[in-house]
């Protein structure tokens, strides 16, 4: 049995070993199929919003035998109308394929059909993407809160923001990162990304300072999740932190810093990271692999460099 969380309050358990016709949804039978869990819940979010788009409760209710080319155009048409996102818009159709893929191998619907949703094209263009690039001064100011408040969750969170912004981690790298992944000899550090793939970057010596003082000063040096839950009584449990619990740290931060420092994501970090790299000369390929992104195309969005870097460059553009 396969457990699927079909929305936030709702879990079920699936036997993909049954293959008759009507025995399960082709859309949960290609949630189950994906790796990681961050892709089926992207993925599941997609597929419901679809599902809702044609009244049904969630896509567990919806009719994928029904889909068809036109039930996607409407889809996207309805997209664009909402003035989503190119982006966006081919991850819902990314969704829709490979549902479509499942429902013709359980012949919910025949090949004709699934070669004509197949055919429908991504579509192109770009958008100014959303976040920023956090100014040296006020990763100081957060440091400087962190190092105010003399406490072990303190520490954690400095080291733990300090990863972040200095090596650019994913929330759920982050959360994933364990001590026997960080050489702290050659500051080495090994990254368990998206899609099952590790990448190796290297600490900062600032950045190194702040987890050497979470590990030898609270965590201690022992194998294990690098960043734990800690109790009132700053006793330091064995278990990891989640996703959620980043974002809610970030968020009492940001309440804490009152009016003193404009919002930003724990995302922002990453973004702040790659431009930084980008702004001391490092070329697009090094910091592509540095994130561990697939393409230049992703990294480019990452640049948060804003109208600074046009006028500066305009400035040095000369015809004499």
């Amino acid at each position: 049995m396969n457990d699927l969380i079909i929305s936030d309050n709702v879990t079920k358990s699936y036997d993909l070993t049954v293959n008759t016709h009507n025995a399960i949804n082709p859309a949960v039978s290609y949630l189950l199929r994906l790796r990681s869990t961050k892709s089926q819940i992207t993925m599941r979010s997609c597929l419901n919003k679809i599902a809702n788009m044609f009244e049904a409760f969630d896509l567990t209710t919806f009719d994928w035998s029904t889909l068809d080319k036109t039930k996607v155009q409407i889809v996207i048409k309805r997209l664009i109308n909402q003035n989503k996102a190119p982006n966006t818009i081919n991850l819902m159709l990314c969704a829709i394929k490979g549902v479509a893929e499942e429902a013709r191998s359980s012949r919910h619907i025949d090949s004709h059909t699934y070669q004509d949703i197949k055919s429908v094209k991504r579509l192109k263009g770009v958008r100014v993407s959303k976040g920023r690039m956090l100014e040296k001064s006020e990763i100081q100011k957060i440091f400087q809160y962190f190092d105010s408040l003399n406490s072990a969750i303190a520490v954690r969170d400095a080291a733990m923001f300090a990863v972040m912004v200095g090596c650019g981690l994913r929330r759920s790298e982050v959360v994933d990162l364990k001590y026997e992944d960080i050489d702290f000899e050659s500051s080495l550090i090994i990254i368990h990304g998206k899609g099952n793939k590790e990448r190796e970057n290297y600490m900062p010596d600032e950045i190194k300072e702040r987890l050497l003082l979470w590990v030898n000063e609270v965590r201690g040096p022992h194998a294990g999740y690098l960043f734990n839950r800690i109790l009132k009584n700053d006793d330091v449990t064995g278990n990891k932190l989640g996703t959620s619990s980043i974002r809610f740290i970030f968020e009492r931060l940001l309440k804490n810093l009152n009016s003193n420092m404009k919002e930003f994501t724990p995302h922002d970090l990453r973004r702040t990271y790659a431009s930084s790299l980008l702004e001391n000369g490092e070329d697009i390929f090094t910091v592509k692999d540095a994130l561990g992104h697939a393409s230049v195309t992703t990294t480019q969005q990452y640049d948060k460099r804003g109208k600074k870097r046009l006028q500066e460059a305009a400035q040095r553009l000369t015809f004499k």
